[in-house]
């Protein structure tokens, strides 16, 4: 036994003061904690786990340039002495640390360097990508704010690719008129640099419109937040109050945008816009009178597409000169550029509410030498200062309107629907029209955004203008419509009128007001807004078919008009329309919408589907996304305008479109998935996404598609179900509902999809835990299985289902395989309806493998909720298996030692000596915990000496005399001790000690020890009994050891006699 000590209380104190210390020094050498942040589950539930901490700036730069790829937390505010690039394909993310942030996590600058801070943080370039924040609000806490000058982050290069994302964080009041450092206080984005904005606070910022040159070595255009000549898409965030500053003529080619200014590709599908405002000021006297100057929140050329997102109380603020000038939230395009810069404006989504100009376009103004498609979105409350209430478009340019419906618009003078210039132009196709009602021109419009009336140039610091034109014009013309007499030199105008809505549902018109031969609708003079004698709305002819207004020559007069249609014909509409205008307001002309460029009113179509289990086919099925791929001339109008790129590719050559956005398959793509569709133009669909205008789950819709054959491939299938292999087509005629067939299934037609309800297989999955028989709450790793049908026939390649516990996956092609990677815990997916048996095929070690033939468990996928979670049974399919746990019985252990004389070797016959007794205890449980003494129980263990067998009651079950065998013995640690030596033997005095567990259950497995030391083969070995012998002489056979026993029996003997005499005198004595 080793020695014991006793603590004493002060000993103890000494001992928790040590441990304590010990703690702290372990806690220093521990990184900070950081949250492992998960985004929802229905967000595809990506989580951030730092790999690298930052407190300081020096700390930053060793972990990027440390490693080629890392997540790293920010625990404290980074000041920055000079600018940190990534290159040569670098992946970096930076989180915050919740703990250790508090409200926010600074990247800022140095103090020395507050006054000459005129770089930017970060530049990403070499194909590199940086991230600001992800997962939950804890890691979001990034912040770049109040800086007057300087940037957050560069991305790419006039010829180097760099990617930005932005997932989260306070980007708030940066900028000043100082700032030398350029547009874009959070991002500049180059070329070819690639930003993505998926959340974010971006608040009060600054674009500076001062001249001079900047470091970034561009002349300031604006775009407080972003400025942009590359790809950016906004997914979400709020732009709140950014704001330019007001040039003077010093910087004439300012243009604006309060929050982005982008002449490269900006795609919007989400975020909020309000209160962003544009300051910027137009010089027309000093260039031409086509500079751009506007939008409240955005100012972009060349390619925007708005697919959603909210506009809501922009601002576009100037009012020097009536020209070029507009946008309360959107600006596009440059009068001064041609019309491969300008490029082209799709407005597919979105809602533009409350926006104002202080010109044209209270929601968006579009300039010269552009093109648009508005096909849809809503338009509401919006209010200009002369023309078009929501949206505005110029000369040069073409727009294309697909199924609109304007109603409840307003007009101070003309149109209080639909306007257009003396050098407007309305083109309707097909019967497409803009369905046009219960608007109203009437002079009692020509106000304030609030209402007031204007009977002076400044009201509330804005600068209105040319008061008391409400005086002018008497009545104003077109309720529902207005064009204008071509006035200009060289012009000419027209409109094509139908009398058949995109509905079906047939109107009429009538004349309602005219418009003189000088008035133009867009100035504030009276000849301007000059009408002639005509009785509203009774005066005039009606019109019942088809007709071209041409307004000139003959028809020395322009045209005001007033729809009458039904209340069903009006509700159809409205519940129609693919882009509604409603409330909408222009001071002059124009409530809803004002052109002076080509408009054509088009009949665009839907197609409609929906994706149902091919077990129950009642049920929509919710999550799919598809590939929806048309050829040139069909698709959206706007896939005409030359500008759509080609899609772009990872790594692996696959190609990945995006979701809103069409992009061109080349024809010598290597992706087989797009083999089908090479030569096309092809988007993304999700179920309620972007382009679904359907909002019930499983059931799409996808608007705005002209005449044509288009084809559809399911690009991920709904949670649970097989992805469907098949090319579907459908082709769109007028006015006929498409209907959707297979167009490629294995090299065969297989007809029409009836009801356009395109089937899914239903799959499932079942998952268990192998535990303990005795303890359920452990877990054993190591088990293998197999899967069987419901009939025990082997399945093929289940034969073989082990326990992944690291990089663990499967597919529809093959399925069976572990996917859980927790030890001891099973799952398997995609597999098929029917019912299954489940076979151990390898047990934990240390634990009994049951008979295959007789111990099963059966499990049933079937349609229903409950199929990814299938339910074991036992072997007689009634008898559920608890929280799907598997028990195992832990092997039972054996131990054999022997007993032997200690002056011979080994543990032969000569050497076992029998009749030794034994007592057996267990001391510790199966898991190393001591068992209480009150509960321990010995067992008395006997030699077995026969040659038929051992009886239960001697525990020993090995028959040899000497040899013990003990067996079924439980887990634990043991002590055993001798109680009865062999005859002639001592008895050992020592307790021996040995432990059976999952390692150590085979007899040859045990090792009886001493304290710490093993017995060798488990050979516990007993001394012989010895009397030393007195020193006799002689020779022969009568040794002194033979005549030892007579000697001492002979004095014994005496020695009793003696006793027995004394005893018995000393009676006598007392008697007598």
């Amino acid at each position: 036994m080793g020695h014991q000590y006793k603590i004493t209380g002060g000993g103890y104190r000494f001992v928790a003061s040590l441990l304590a210390v010990v703690a702290l020094i372990v806690a220093s050498l521990i990184p900070p904690s950081v949250h492992v942040a998960k985004a929802d589950d229905d967000a595809s539930a990506a989580s951030v786990t730092p790999t690298a901490y930052a407190a300081n700036y020096g700390q930053l730069v060793n972990a990027i340039n440390g490693s080629q790829s890392a997540v790293i937390a920010i625990t404290g505010n980074i000041a920055f002495t000079r600018q940190i690039t990534l290159n040569q394909g670098k992946k970096i993310t930076l989180v915050s640390d919740a703990s250790a942030c508090g409200t926010a996590c600074e990247l800022t600058y140095a103090s020395a360097y507050a006054l000459v801070n005129n770089f930017s943080l970060f530049n990403v370039i070499g194909d590199s990508s940086l991230t600001f924040g992800g997962g939950t609000e804890d890691t979001n806490k990034l912040s770049f704010s109040n800086h007057s000058n300087g940037r957050l982050v560069q991305v790419g290069s006039a010829s180097d690719k760099g990617t930005v994302t932005i997932n989260g964080g306070t980007y708030n009041k940066n900028g000043s008129d100082s700032n030398t450092t350029g547009d874009g206080n959070i991002a500049y984005v180059f070329k070819n640099g690639n930003l993505t904005i998926n959340d974010g606070d971006f608040q009060n910022n600054y674009a500076s419109a001062a001249s001079g040159s900047t470091t970034i070595g561009v002349t300031r255009s604006g775009g407080a937040v972003v400025r942009s000549s590359g790809s950016v898409t906004i997914n979400g965030g709020t732009f709140y109050q950014n704001y330019t500053g007001q040039n003077g003529e010093d910087n004439v080619t300012f243009h604006g945008g309060g929050a982005i200014w982008s002449d490269g590709t900006l795609i919007v599908n989400g975020g909020f816009f309000s209160l962003n405002k544009s300051y910027a000021r137009h010089f027309e006297y000093k260039t031409s009178h086509k500079n751009p100057t506007g939008g409240g929140a955005i100012w972009a050329a060349g390619r925007l597409v708005v697919n959603g997102g909210r506009f809501q109380n922009n601002w576009q603020m100037d009012n020097n000169e009536l020209y070029a000038t507009g946008g309360g939230a959107i600006y596009f395009g440059d009068g001064m550029k041609n019309e491969d810069y300008n490029g082209s404006m799709v407005i597919n989504g979105g809602t533009f509410d409350s926006n104002r100009s202080m010109q044209d376009g209270g929601a968006i103004f579009m300039a010269w030498y552009c093109n648009a498609v508005f096909q849809q979105g809503t338009f509401v409350n919006n209010w200009s200062n002369r023309l078009g209430g929501a949206v505005y478009t110029e000369e040069e340019s073409t727009s294309y309107v697909t199924n609109a419906a304007a109603y409840e618009n307003h007009a101070g003078h003309f149109g209080g629907g639909l306007w257009l210039c003396p050098s407007g132009k309305g083109v309707t196709s097909e019967h497409g029209g803009m369905a046009l009602f219960a608007n109203e021109a009437n002079v009692k419009y020509d106000r304030t955004e609030t209402g007031a009336e204007i009977r002076q140039d400044t009201i509330d610091n804005k600068y209105y203008g040319y008061s008391g034109s409400k005086d002018r014009g008497v009545t104003g013309a077109g309720d529902d419509f207005s064009i204008m007499y071509p006035s200009k030199s060289g012009q000419t105008n027209y409109f094509q009128l139908s009398v058949e809505w995109f509905t079906g549902d047939t109107i009429t018109w009538h004349d309602d007001g005219q418009p003189t031969s000088k008035a133009n609708g867009y100035l504030y003079t009276a000849d301007a807004l000059s009408v002639n004698a005509m009785s509203r709305p009774d005066g005039g002819v009606g019109y019942t078919s088809d007709t071209k207004l041409e307004p000139g020559g003959s028809n020395d007069f322009g045209y005001g008009l007033k729809v009458t249609a039904s209340m069903r014909a009006q509700q159809n509409a409205i519940n129609q329309a693919f882009i509604t205008f409603t409330k909408n307001t222009a001071r002059l002309s124009g409530g809803a919408f004002g052109s002076n460029g080509v408009v054509d009113f088009v009949k665009v179509y839907d197609v409609n589907w929906s994706k149902v289990s091919s077990v129950g086919t009642s049920k929509n099925l919710a999550g799919s996304k598809w590939v929806l791929a048309a050829n040139a001339g069909s698709g959206p109008h706007n896939l005409d305008f030359g500008n759509v790129a080609n899609c772009s590719a990872d790594d692996s050559g696959s190609l990945t479109p995006s979701e809103g956005v069409w992009c061109f398959v080349p024809t010598d793509t290597t992706d087989s998935y797009y083999a089908a569709f090479k030569g096309k133009y092809v988007t993304i669909v999700s179920d309620n996404g972007i382009l679904d205008k359907n909002n019930a789950n499983g059931q799409f819709r996808v608007n705005g598609l002209r005449v044509g054959t288009y084809l559809m491939k399911e690009y991920q299938a709904p949670d649970w179900y097989e992805q469907s292999g098949k090319t579907y087509t459908f082709t769109i005629i007028a006015d006929t509902q498409a209907t959707i067939s297979v167009y490629e299934d294995d090299g065969k037609d297989t007809g029409a999809v009836n009801g356009n309800a395109i089937a899914n297989k239903p799959y499932g999955a079942v998952s268990w835990g192998k535990v303990d028989s005795t303890d359920q709450l452990t877990v054993l790793a190591g088990s293998a299985w197999k899967l069987q049908d419901a009939n025990g026939n082997d399945i093929q390649g289940a034969g073989n289902i082990t326990d992944c516990t690291d990089q663990c996956s499967s597919s529809l092609d093959d399925p069976y395989h572990d996917v859980d990677s927790g030890e001891g815990t099973f799952r398997l997916t995609y597999l098929p309806l029917g019912t299954y048996r489940l076979v151990e095929t390898k047990a934990p070690d240390g634990y009994d493998l049951p008979d295959g033939a007789t111990v099963y468990y059966t499990f049933t996928i079937k349609e229903n909720d409950d199929r990814m979670n299938a339910k074991l049974y036992k072997t007689d399919g009634v008898t559920e298996v608890t929280e799907n746990k598997v028990p195992n019985d832990r092997t039972k252990g054996s131990v054999i030692w022997y007993k032997t004389d200690s002056t011979k070797d080994g543990y032969g016959d000569d050497a076992r000596l029998k009749g030794s007794e034994w007592s057996l205890t267990q001391t510790k449980d199966w898991k190393g915990s001591d068992i209480a003494t009150d509960k321990r129980t010995a067992i008395a263990v006997t030699d077995c000496i026969s040659d038929t067998g051992c009886s239960a009651a001697s525990k020993d079950q090995a028959k040899e005399a000497g040899k013990f065998q003990l067996k079924n013995l439980d887990w634990g640690t043991y002590k055993l001790v001798e109680t009865k030596a062999p005859a002639g033997f001592h008895k050992s005095e020592t307790t021996y000690t040995f432990v059976i567990d999952k390692d150590h259950t085979g007899t040859a497995e045990i090792q009886i020890k001493n304290g710490t030391d093993p017995v060798t083969g488990n050979i516990i070995t007993n001394t012989p009994i010895t009397v030393n012998s007195l020193p006799f002489t002689g020779t022969g056979s009568q040794t002194p050891r033979m005549f030892l026993p007579y000697v001492l029996g002979t004095v014994g003997a005496g020695l009793a006699v003696g006793l027995g005499l004394h005893v018995a005198r000393r009676r006598m004595a007392r008697q007598g």
